[in-house]
């Protein structure tokens, strides 16, 4: 992996997390490549991209009614969000994946029990709206 991101032009990588009262963890990951074609990579995040504990992750089909309900979200960037595949085991993973110019963020949000939906595209939308 390291080769690979050495190839692809990484420049930076910051990350964050916290946790909130309700037990919902949250991680965000921003990582700046050389140009934007190496941000862009649906391999790395995106449906195909493996997660640690997770069996599969698909579309959330959360953000999409919601994404149709409002057409123009206030995203800035390419935004995709994935859910964990049933079955879920204790923990609900929820990831969201935005690419902005030259930088690709991945947002993890996990919660034994399940990962509210409204909260959690709440932090990718700010998320994306902080790269534009």
């Amino acid at each position: 992996m390291k080769q690979e991101f050495t190839d692809e032009g990484l420049r930076q990588i910051a990350g964050r997390a916290w946790t909130m009262p309700d037990g919902s963890r949250t991680r965000v990951y921003l990582l700046r490549f050389s140009a934007p074609d190496f941000a862009d990579d649906p391999d790395r995040c995106g449906s195909t991209m493996n997660v640690n504990g997770v069996n599969r992750i698909e579309d959330d089909s959360d953000w999409r009614k919601a994404k149709f309900a409002q057409p123009n979200p206030a995203l800035h960037g390419k935004v995709d969000v994935f859910a964990e595949a049933a079955p879920v085991g204790d923990e609900e993973v929820r990831v969201g994946c935005i690419q902005s110019g030259d930088v690709q963020a991945a947002v993890f949000q996990s919660r034994r029990g399940g990962v509210a939906s409204v909260p959690f595209h709440q932090t990718v939308i700010l998320q994306s709206q902080l790269l534009g």
